[in-house]
């Protein structure tokens, strides 16, 4: 299963970031396409009015995997060029594609938002946060 669970709920799209055993970290190599296409599905139907995203588990994303930087695999592999070209590919492909959402985001922020998480949930047009919610941007 992938990162975003989708329900469609009238004119609503409600998008579930479904990775609650590694809280939502974000991003894995796949995660870029899978935000970028879920966008586009979005864009292409004229019916829905609008996108709500919210999480599985007890955090809405963590941010970056604290376990892949450390072991540097995946995202964090190779030369400073590989991973910023990765970057490209990846973590600005998300950001991109929520930008360029053409209905309204509405985050729903019902747990940690960490780095990259904090970085999605500013994106909405709307942002909700329970009062489970907290913001940060622990960049190094």
């Amino acid at each position: 299963m992938g990162l975003i669970v989708e329900e469609r709920k009238g004119a609503v799209m409600v998008w579930t970031l479904d990775r609650p055993d590694r809280l939502n970290a974000l991003p894995d190599l796949e995660d870029g396409e899978a935000f970028a296409a879920a966008c586009a599905a979005v864009n292409a139907d004229p019916f829905i009015r609008c996108v709500v995203m919210t999480r599985a588990g007890r955090a809405f994303s963590a941010g970056g995997d604290l376990k892949a930087m450390k072991d540097r695999r995946d995202l964090f592999e190779g030369s400073g060029a590989a991973i910023r070209e990765r970057y490209r590919r990846v973590v600005h492909r998300i950001v991109r594609a929520l930008y360029g959402l053409e209905v309204p985001l509405v985050t729903a922020v019902n747990g940690p938002a960490m780095g990259l998480g904090c970085d999605i949930a500013g994106l909405g047009d709307i942002r909700i946060a329970s009062d489970r919610a907290s913001f940060g941007v622990p960049f190094m």
